[in-house]
């Protein structure tokens, strides 16, 4: 009975985890590497395989740890620390103290695996070795006598780590495939790659198995730079539950602009999302500005993060219109992030706003042009669910949230959203663009849906002064005023059908020359 118990208690206990050193991993790992596991880390070379290997022992020496870096005909060791000294992470005076690199290429040779094996075990007892790195992997096969012995060697390893609590990282060139001898014995295979999208390198992760335990599945990005390897899980992956904030309609988020704060009926509803739709110059960034600095005088801490105008150009824009911003930006109140849209990842740009939010509480985001996220997605069609998964982010964070796109033309009938389906999943739809009208540029704005609120229907012209900005009358008397193509609506006709003509410029009256009193005006050809 009391075997009987231990069984049925055992698949209930946790297995403990290793942290795997590189930010975010741990997240699509569920936690980490399970301890004591042995794991295949593939890719070709140059996709971060021996980074991410470095990564981990260091990050096993700052907790007091040891691991362990056996190399097999691989680069030496001298050139291997003149690579990592440039990385974050590296730390030299845990090398030869924490951190022990031993080649065993000369022992492979003599001795086979066996022999190998016996190293290994020999090293991670004496050195008390709470991770094991073996970079160049692929040499285990080529020197293997028969299946067998390969098996044996695996199976070695994950006998040699649950005696000595020592999780084994196998760094490999080869494609492992379902059949392989090394997939069916190790625990886990973590996949790494690179490819081109137009001309730029896009590197990639992948968790193809992992026993006893969820992961995150499918293809997610990472970067190699200062800090070493940097992981982003897909943002909607990370993001699937419907949040737990809603909406709440009770209270309004004001622009500080009167006039279309009542076209919101009182402002935007609070936790809600807003797309401002226009073309470029139609008043889109000053609009998100304004948002952010009423929020301010509110005592509600604004973030702007952008991607064209420096900090400088914004608060030198809200000046020419009468508002100025510098105070709320020097005291923090608002707060100015630009970054430029070139080489970035989607993933890493919304997981370094979503730190911003969570580190400095802030109530009011203005995100100024979707357009990096999109244009830089590798896959175009994740663009709908990543926009989903950030509203469902700000929300349970409790903050309302302002993007701008433009359109992709200025003038026209064609009003189709560059981002496909953004507009749809978004609450609140504030629409801005150039109309041409006797002769005169004018601003048109328009609310064209809120969510669980009513909304002006009427379309106004957006006034941008250096007293501000202003909704003015409607233009009741005009029709085709989205399309870019105005008419002057004329009375109804006889069967209550009202027309409508096009717009038409005011054509100043003819001069008509005066004659002297008493003289008649020639004819031409000069007879009278």
């Amino acid at each position: 009975m009391g075997g009987s118990d231990t069984q049925a208690e055992a698949p209930g206990r946790e297995v403990p985890r290793l942290s795997s050193g590189t930010p975010h991993l741990d997240q699509i790992l569920a936690g980490g590497w399970l301890r004591g596991g042995t794991y295949i880390v593939s890719g070709p070379p140059g996709t971060g395989k021996t980074t991410l290997g470095n990564q981990l022992c260091f990050s096993i020496a700052e907790r007091g740890e040891c691991a362990l870096y056996v190399t097999l005909l691989a680069e030496t060791h001298s050139r291997m620390m003149l690579h990592l000294r440039s990385l974050s992470f590296f730390r030299p005076e845990y090398v030869g103290t924490r951190v022990f690199y031993l080649s065993a290429t000369a022992t492979l040779k003599e001795k086979g695996l066996h022999g190998m094996l016996e190293l290994l075990t020999r090293t991670v007892r004496e050195k008390k070795s709470r991770v094991l790195v073996i970079d160049g992997a692929t040499l285990l096969r080529e020197f293997a006598e028969s299946p067998l012995a390969l098996r044996e060697f695996l199976q070695g390893l994950s006998v040699l780590g649950g005696l000595t609590d020592c999780t084994t990282l196998l760094l490999s060139t080869d494609e492992h495939k379902s059949m392989d001898i090394e997939t069916s014995m190790v625990d886990g295979i973590l996949a790494l790659s690179a490819e081109l999208l137009g001309l730029k390198a896009i590197r990639g992760l992948e968790v193809l198995k992992f026993r006893g335990s969820n992961n995150i599945p499918g293809r997610h990005t990472f970067l190699i730079d200062e800090n070493g390897v940097s992981i982003y899980p897909r943002w909607e992956a990370l993001h699937r539950k419907t949040p737990t904030v809603i909406p709440d309609a009770d209270t309004r988020l004001r622009f500080g602009i009167p006039s279309i704060d009542a076209m919101c009926h009182g402002g935007l509803v609070a936790y809600s999302s807003t797309l401002l739709l226009g073309s470029p110059g139609s008043g889109k960034t000053l609009l998100g500005l304004h948002f952010l600095a009423e929020g301010a005088t509110q005592g509600e801490r604004g973030l702007y993060f952008g991607f064209a105008e420096s900090g400088e150009t914004l608060i030198h824009k809200m000046k020419k219109v009468g508002h100025d911003i510098t105070s709320d930006v020097a005291r923090g109140r608002i707060r100015l992030e630009v970054r430029a849209p070139v080489e970035t990842l989607p993933d890493a740009m919304v997981q370094e706003l979503m730190e911003l939010i969570a580190k400095h509480r802030y109530r009011r985001v203005f995100i100024d042009g979707l357009e990096p996220f999109a244009k830089e997605a590798i896959d175009p069609e994740r663009t709908t669910r990543f926009v989903s998964a950030l509203i469902n982010a700000m929300r349970d964070q409790h903050v309302s949230m302002i993007v701008t796109e433009q359109t992709n033309t200025l003038f026209g009938p064609d009003l189709h959203s560059p981002i496909r389906g953004a507009e749809a999943i978004i609450d609140n739809l504030i629409f801005l663009r150039f109309v041409e009208l006797n002769g005169r540029l004018r601003r048109m704005l328009s609310v064209l849906k809120m969510r669980d609120s009513e909304n002006d229907p009427f379309l106004r012209e957006l006034s941008i002064t250096n007293h501000g900005l202003r909704a003015e009358e409607s233009y009741a008397s005009l029709d085709g005023m989205l399309t870019g193509l105005p008419r002057h609506r004329l009375p109804s006709s006889a069967e209550g059908t009202p027309a409508a003509r096009p717009a038409r410029k005011t054509r100043a009256p003819a001069r008509v020359k005066k004659t002297a009193p008493g003289r008649r005006r020639r004819k031409p050809g000069g007879r009278e």
